[in-house]
């Protein structure tokens, strides 16, 4: 893939400005990826759908005269937490389901209280509440058969039937194409941008920089984002109504434990909306601020802003969002550019051991190179090594490119 000859001396000076180079080299959804960890969780998604399927289809044989709202009703019983797999296969959100069981159970009867709470004081609970209350309390009997005709009534009669008579294969694709796809459409946004996040800290992590969270490679939703006073440039508690104090993805640390770096990710895959436009504004202050730590504090151990910005959602109000804020950045990159970490690095003397950068020419054509050449590769030293045999070296492929270490 990265061994396509071109005549680069053929192609003349070509560079692109900064929203240019933005969307040639962002990402779809697809090619933006969801944290290692997820996963494992799918898979236990699917292994608990296929045991789900199993048992009724076992109850239902044993018992044919048992109705389905009867056979649900046992199964909950027996394992409360299959009402989150019974869901799925209705096509009912976590949160619609628990808001709908809130609603129920505060409206159930007048004598038989399923709450401790009046009808007039309607308080929500949690699914993991739910599952609690048919574990141990001793109205559960009562609440399985609420839950289970809740289901019933949504047409879970219908999908068990279906779901038992597909075979393996046919579950298989459907559970990765429709159930899984559905389960994420909500929560895919903030996945994605963890996915990211693991993804360029693990590039930082292979250049041999101090990262902060440390653990930021490994497990990208571990611990909360760091946050950062502005004006001392140290690592403090959130204190929200401190001006100075702002969040940032991943922090780079000097040898001497100093910041060096500070990494802010916005990843839109979808609309941005306010929230967008928010985030983008912020950015621009923190840039300023930064600016003035390093104009009138540290002059001669300046502090970076990088972006990691990516997603096609920025296209829904590019003025509002990207356009504006590419410029409150000292540099940025996207998944398909990580190699621009490294240069990054070098350029600004906390690495010293980039070589060169192999392009992968089914992406990226001539002029584009010929781009973050005279862009990116020359001002750091770096050389292009498109085309030239790099196996002897040591590599890492980050985004379209491959990056060759001395």
């Amino acid at each position: 893939m990265y061994n396509v000859s071109l005549d680069f001396a053929s192609e003349r000076s070509f560079i692109m400005n900064k929203i240019e180079e933005f969307w040639y080299c962002v990402a779809p959804q697809d090619d933006i990826p969801l944290p290692d960890d997820t996963r494992s969780e799918q898979e236990e998604s699917y292994n608990e759908l296929i045991s789900l399927l199993s048992k009724y289809k076992d109850i239902h044989f044993a018992n044919p005269t048992l109705s389905t709202q009867q056979i649900v009703k046992g199964i909950i019983l027996e394992k409360p937490d299959s009402i989150s797999t019974f869901r799925k296969l209705i096509d009912i959100s976590d949160k619609r389901l628990y808001l709908d069981l809130t609603y129920a159970i505060n409206y159930y009867n007048e004598e038989i209280r399923l709450v401790e709470t009046n009808r007039e004081s309607l308080v929500k609970h949690s699914t993991a509440y739910f599952i609690n209350y048919l574990q141990r309390n001793c109205n559960k009997s009562i609440l399985a058969d609420v839950v289970s005709t809740y289901f019933c009534d949504r047409g879970l009669a219908d999908s068990l039937e279906a779901f038992s008579s597909l075979s393996p294969e046919q579950l298989t694709s459907i559970f990765n194409n429709l159930i899984i796809n559905r389960e994420t459409l909500h929560r895919d946004a903030k996945l994605r941008g963890h996915g990211v996040e693991q993804a360029f800290a693990k590039i930082f992590k292979e250049c041999g920089v101090a990262i902060y969270p440390a653990n930021k490679a490994e497990a990208p939703m571990a611990e909360h984002d760091p946050n950062v006073d502005l004006s001392t440039m140290s690592i403090i508690p959130r204190n929200a109504k401190d001006d100075n104090c702002h969040s940032f993805d991943l922090i780079i640390k000097s040898a001497d434990d100093k910041i060096r770096v500070l990494i802010q990710s916005l990843i839109h895959t979808s609309d941005p909306g306010q929230y967008g436009v928010n985030k983008s504004d912020e950015t621009i202050n923190i840039y300023r601020r930064i600016c003035e730590y390093n104009n009138n504090i540290n002059p001669n151990n300046k502090v970076y802003l990088l972006g990691s910005v990516d997603g096609v959602g920025f296209s829904e109000n590019p003025n509002g969002t990207i356009v504006k804020m590419l410029d409150a950045f000292d540099d940025f990159f996207q998944m398909h550019t990580l190699f621009k970490i490294p240069i990054f690095l070098q350029k600004i003397g906390m690495i010293n051991n980039v070589k060169g950068i192999v392009f992968d020419t089914n992406y990226f054509n001539g002029n584009a190179i010929q781009h973050f050449v005279d862009t990116y590769l020359t001002p750091a030293g770096i050389s292009n090594l498109t085309n030239q045999d790099v196996s002897d070296s040591r590599t890492i492929e980050a985004g379209k490119a491959i990056v060759v270490f001395k």
